[in-house]
């Protein structure tokens, strides 16, 4: 046994969403600490290029599916016998998801709960091969827990962040021995944004947050494997952002 104790040794690892950013820095840290990955996306070229990219790339497949799709997700995982740890920082640009709420469109608001609804079916998908005592990592959002600003345009995908933890907490409980957390991230350096608002952003949180540093995909991925490795933590909501929930 490893005496690391982030160590991911012979452990199978799936991480869907891990085409880019928080996913495939994930990815990343799981394949250095000697993870087997089944990475998931719905672009097989892109998920190629992250796993050609991993410390340990022949230790690693892709997968490429709708995680939106529960028949298809049966089909991809149908041949996967068991599974140590589910990470899921799939990411809808949820910046297209804004909007007054008066005004907010019907399709709009289905649409924002994509989020909730491609980690539940994911959840569904494979918890039956988990390993007692493997995970489950969620992501929601610290807007889950501090409601982003009256002009923000988000208070639908607010609502989706917290039933995203909620229901985190509650499969805790449901499927115990696996452990399930949710991770919240606050604002985060990724592809989502143009590079000037990457640059406007990173100059707001050294500023503004009380860690005074800005928030990247690394900083999201070292968490997840906290919460993968560590036996004694289920049922927990963590906040990675740099105490934006503080202020």
């Amino acid at each position: 046994m490893s005496s690391n104790p982030f160590s991911l040794k012979d452990q199978t690892v799936v991480v869907v969403g891990a085409s880019s950013g928080i996913g495939a820095a994930t990815a990343r840290l799981a394949s250095e600490l000697g993870a087997n990955l089944i990475l998931v996306s719905r672009s097989l070229n892109k998920l190629e290029a992250v796993r050609l990219a991993l410390p340990l790339p022949d230790k690693a497949r892709s997968i490429a599916v709708d995680y939106l799709n529960r028949d298809d997700l049966g089909k991809a995982f149908a041949e996967v016998e068991a599974v140590h740890h589910v990470v899921i920082p799939a990411v809808a640009d949820e910046n297209k998801k804004r909007g007054a709420f008066a005004t907010l469109g019907e399709d709009t608001m289905q649409a924002s709960f994509d989020k909730f609804w491609g980690q539940t079916f994911v959840v569904q998908t494979l918890a039956s091969r988990m390993v007692p005592g493997g995970s489950v990592t969620l992501f929601a959002s610290v807007a889950g827990l501090k409601p982003s600003g009256a002009d923000s345009g988000l208070s639908v995908m607010n609502g989706v962040q917290a039933a995203v933890m909620q229901t985190g907490r509650s499969l805790a409980i449901e499927l115990a021995p696996v452990r399930v957390n949710v991770l919240a991230p606050g604002v985060v350096l990724t592809n989502v944004w143009t590079a000037e608002q990457r640059d406007e952003l990173k100059t707001w949180m050294e500023s503004t947050l009380p860690a005074r540093i800005a928030g990247t995909a690394d900083h999201i991925a070292q968490a997840a494997v906290s919460l993968m490795t560590n036996p004694y933590i289920s049922g927990a909501v963590l906040p990675v952002d740099g105490g934006l929930h503080l202020t």
